[in-house]
């Protein structure tokens, strides 16, 4: 309630009455608004621009780029090299190589043979003869002999036969293998060399070593193995250089609280927030602090960590110049691989906001279509002594509630 006394001398009434009241009233509402002007601020560029001092040359994240590993659709080019080096205990023999064996007082003997499939060759008189010795539990050995060593091993075979036999081993045709492989990867454009794609169960089939499993190796580690499998396959003088010819691209998914949920194709590495900036950033109702990122890497149990993107975001430090914005925990900006899947999950206001909207506006409401009202009304009073002027709603205050379909 309150009061306004008049000065004695001036009329009254309650015209009288309501235009002074009228004139406090706006007297009051500029005194209490009005506040003095203030200059409009400096534009402070050191708010946008980091000190000298707290500057990089160069950001890590362009000198530290992610370990690419090969994707299913990549197509690779595998070169392949003959190394002719010295080896001091001699040449091994290997499977189709041909050899001549002569002997000097015994012509008749002489004879050209080929090592056949299970490392074997026949000769007459003494039948079949082992050029791959054998291991002591009864296995074949992965290495061959030297022309040396199979010449004394005939020696001692032709001995229980002939007395004092002489006899010259020569490797007439070597590395028969190499020949032909030559022959199976000479492309007139490319020489000798192979494009192989990574097949959809993530291996590339190569001559005489078959299918060999690149998916999720680094192009080291692929080459690595193959050479590896060459030397297994008695073709040690193969050594293979592998180079990318084109990239697969790389997929992944956003979903949950960002622009436009999907999917994100791209030929280049990116990062966590590029990814989530493509898809048009974050809603309002999104938690930039509990991002979700799940990552298969070809393995049957996926993994996972949450990011708090917030943090990253508006991360300060303190320096002698004061707080400036800390740019180092873009380190936890992770770099993005094919088939990730980012998950932007809602905050707690958009949970409960969600909540009601199904419970009471969609559930309790379609099923009791009623609405409900309340109103409270308050008068007031300005009373001149000894005249007084009240208002049409002046008294008690007045609550309404009402309630209709």
């Amino acid at each position: 309630m309150t009061s306004i006394r008049l000065p004695d001398g001036l009329p009254r009434g309650p015209a009288v009455v309501c235009a002074v009241s009228s004139f406090a009233l706006a007297a009051a509402l500029m005194i209490g608004c009005h506040q003095p002007a203030k200059p409009a601020p400096m534009a402070d560029y050191q708010n946008l621009v980091q000190p000298a001092q707290q500057a990089m040359s160069v950001p890590a994240k362009q000198i530290l780029l992610p370990t690419y590993r090969l994707n299913v659709g990549d197509q690779l080019e595998i070169i392949y090299h003959v190394k002719h080096t010295i080896t001091p205990e001699g040449y091994r023999l290997k499977i189709e190589d041909a050899i001549d064996i002569a002997f000097p007082f015994q012509p008749q003997y002489n004879q050209s043979v080929t090592v056949t499939s299970d490392g074997t060759i026949r000769l007459l008189l003494v039948g079949q003869v082992d050029v791959f010795p054998t291991n002591p539990d009864g296995t074949r050995g992965e290495a061959g002999m030297t022309a040396n060593q199979l010449e004394k091993e005939l020696k001692r075979r032709y001995g229980e036969h002939l007395k004092n036999p002489e006899l010259t081993v020569t490797v007439n045709k070597a590395n028969i293998k190499i020949a032909e492989l030559k022959k199976a990867i000479t492309t007139a454009p490319r020489g000798q060399s192979r494009l192989m794609p990574l097949s959809p169960d993530g291996t590339v089939d190569l001559p005489y070593i078959g299918s060999v499993p690149a998916f999720g190796k680094t192009i080291a580690e692929l080459r690595r193995d193959i050479n590896a499998m060459y030397v297994k396959a008695d073709l040690e003088e193969i050594d293979v250089t592998v180079q990318m010819n084109h990239w697969a691209p790389q997929k992944v998914f956003v979903l949950g609280e960002v622009g436009a949920p999907g999917l994100i194709s791209t030929d280049t590495p990116i990062s966590l927030t590029q990814a989530i900036a493509a898809r048009g950033g974050f809603t309002v109702r999104g938690d930039q602090t509990n991002v979700l990122v799940v990552r298969r890497k070809g393995l049957p149990v996926p993994e996972g960590t949450v990011v708090d993107l917030n943090h990253l975001m508006t991360a300060e430090k303190g320096t002698k110049d004061g707080l400036v914005r800390d740019f180092s925990q873009f380190r936890y900006d992770i770099w993005m691989q094919d088939m990730d899947i980012i998950y932007v999950p809602k905050t707690g206001l958009a949970v409960f906001d969600d909540w009601v909207d199904q419970v009471f506006t969609k559930g309790i409401r379609s099923i009791l279509p009623y609405s409900f009202s309340s109103s409270l009304n308050f008068g007031y009073e300005l009373h001149n002594e000894p005249s007084t002027f009240t208002s049409k709603g002046s008294g008690q205050p007045n609550v309404n509630i009402g309630v209709g379909p």
